[in-house]
């Protein structure tokens, strides 16, 4: 694969900051460092130093491909995108209606955990 500056700073570089919160986001829904580097066959210690903040681990360019495709296979599969809300209208305000699940839905899809207490 050529150098895609979607997912790579530069050829054999560190990922971009999206390709990384896209890799964090796994971390919110339990997975650890480990399981998402089995997944996209690197080690967790490895995928550590590709998520750091800082200084970022260069990656060879050559992996790319194999990484966002088990990326958009798992956001698929565990991120489901947002449902259409419903078409019913919520009072004067002309929004549409919105379910607990469906807002809980579009909030894991933006990356982030919601924790109920009662």
């Amino acid at each position: 694969m050529d150098f895609d500056p979607r997912y790579q700073e530069s050829r054999n570089g560190p990922l971009t900051k999206d390709t990384r919160d896209r890799i964090s986001a796994f971390r919110t829904l339990g997975s650890t460092l480990a399981e998402i580097g089995n997944a996209l066959g690197l080690s967790g210690p490895f995928v550590s130093q590709l998520l750091n903040d800082k200084t970022p681990a260069r990656i060879a360019t050559k992996h790319i491909p194999r990484i966002i495709k088990v990326l958009e296979e798992r956001e698929q599969k565990y991120m489901k995108k947002p449902t259409a809300p419903r078409e019913e209208k919520s009072g004067n305000t002309g929004l549409p209606v919105m379910s607990l699940e469906d807002h809980l839905r579009a909030i894991k899809a933006l990356g982030y955990g919601v924790t109920i207490s009662v």
